[in-house]
């Protein structure tokens, strides 16, 4: 019998890419998965919101917009709307091979969440300087703060069982890139079996991760912790 997913994909400034991107998503998870259904949630981006509406007719898509950027945001609001077995989220530019993706899901059989890493000992992945740069500090920082060791804890790609969900004490408070990290501190609180599946990043040329948020994403984490 097939598992259910329902998958979150953020939207932002993604209007030239995300109708590829979908259609990869349902080429890929509607065979393996039964019901399937994508969750875009548009990012305080007018172009991208517009874009998506227009797919509708291609793609039995679930739309919601907010004027609130940050992903983080996007993400609990795909969260509070989705309802099958598995729930997750990608990436709007379709960054990891899907096939891996799927075999990813496959461990949740054994896991209550696996999670993307980009590392892997003596293999240096290909994506730009800043991507990698922010993915160790974000590593770095979240092992600093919260006691936790993973590889990579902003790789665009999670997915956990549902029931998982329901064990979250404290709503979230993170609406940034550093959503990530207490989803996966609040996953790590519940006791949840945590894996982390390799997967080499597929080469884009656009990247909303700028390293000059890094200071203030490092205050949200230190306020987060002081609450939580």
């Amino acid at each position: 019998m097939k598992k259910s997913l329902s998958l979150i994909v953020p939207a932002y400034k993604s209007e030239k890419f995300i109708e590829a991107s979908l259609e990869e998503y349902f080429k890929h998870f509607s065979k393996e998965f039964d019901p399937f259904e994508v969750i875009v949630v548009c990012n305080a981006c007018k172009k991208t919101y517009a874009k998506v509406l227009s797919l509708k007719d291609k793609f039995p898509i679930i739309v919601l917009n907010t004027q609130k950027k940050g992903k983080g945001n996007a993400v609990v609001m795909g969260l509070k709307v989705a309802k099958n077995d598995i729930v997750g989220f990608l990436d709007s530019d379709n960054p990891y091979n899907l096939k891996e993706v799927i075999n990813m899901m496959k461990r949740l059989d054994s896991l209550d969440m696996v999670i993307v890493t980009k590392f892997k000992d003596g293999l240096r992945y290909k994506t730009s300087t800043t991507r990698r740069f922010f993915s160790i500090c974000g590593s770095i920082i979240f092992r600093f703060l919260f006691g936790f060791n993973f590889k990579d804890t902003q790789a665009g790609a999670k997915f956990m069982r549902r029931d998982l969900l329901r064990k979250f004490k404290k709503p979230f408070m993170c609406t940034g890139f550093e959503f990530d990290m207490e989803l996966l501190y609040e996953a790590s609180n519940a006791k949840a079996k945590i894996g982390e599946h390799y997967i080499s990043p597929n080469e884009v040329d656009y990247s909303t991760v700028k390293i000059r948020i890094l200071p203030g994403l490092v205050y949200r984490l230190l306020k987060m912790r002081l609450i939580k």
